[in-house]
């Protein structure tokens, strides 16, 4: 089999059991629905969520659930001896990595439709200025999220701790990707841009891509040392 149709194997396999038991999405859409609804309730009490406080109050929703996805997830394959059994098996660690990274950025995507979906309809969000870029920050920060998730909740899911250490270690690392994807999306919905908007567009731009990349590269070239059985 080739390496490509290893990691969709692995990732369909994530996915089906996702399905099958329903508990990981509906734990974080639960808890990512309370969160947007107490915090828009407290921020937007006119009803209208927009300007700084948008973007603010999705990511407070995104991160939580996010890190419950990447707990659950991992703990599913330390459980019965299932990450054993991958660790013996002839594929690359950097199969499983990517397998287990595409599943969780999945969930995070599913999870990232139904907040803003749900954000749109109670506190009246706004992207029809650019729903594509909103779109495209989106998805570039989630990537960059679930490859730092993915790797930590692999070196944590062996603890008793792990989840309560899993958000201490992902919530800083991931404060770089927050603010930059926040600066992007207030300039992308800002009515009358401000001057040198466009220079701090560009760098938080930048260092939503360089996050990414490096984020990426060194969680596959670790993840192997990360990972014991």
């Amino acid at each position: 089999m080739t390496v490509l149709g290893q990691i969709v194997l692995l990732t369909g396999k994530d996915l089906r059991i996702e399905l099958r038991t329903r508990q990981t999405v509906g734990l974080v859409i639960t808890l990512g629905l309370l969160i947007v609804t107490v915090l828009g309730l407290g921020l937007a009490p006119e009803g209208k969520l927009g300007g700084y406080a948008a973007p603010a109050v999705l990511w407070v929703a995104y991160l939580f659930g996010g890190v419950l996805i990447f707990e659950k997830t991992m703990d599913k394959e330390r459980r019965d001896g299932a990450m054993a059994g991958l660790m013996m098996a002839p594929i690359d660690r950097g199969v499983i990595f990517l397998a287990k990274l595409l599943s969780n950025l999945a969930l995070l995507g599913f999870l990232a439709v139904v907040i803003a979906l749900f954000a749109i309809v109670l506190f009246g969000l706004d992207l029809s200025a650019a729903p594509g870029g909103f779109a495209g920050v989106m998805a570039m920060s989630l990537l960059g999220f679930a490859a730092v998730g993915t790797l930590f909740s692999a070196l944590t899911s062996s603890t008793r701790l792990s989840g309560g250490l899993l958000a201490m270690l992902v919530f800083p690392i991931a404060i770089p990707l927050v603010i930059a994807s926040t600066s992007v999306l207030n300039r992308l919905f800002a009515s009358k841009p401000a001057a040198g908007d466009d220079g701090t567009f560009l760098t938080a731009l930048g260092v939503l891509v360089a996050f990414d990349v490096v984020f990426l590269v060194v969680s596959w070239l670790i993840f192997e040392v990360v990972l014991e059985p």
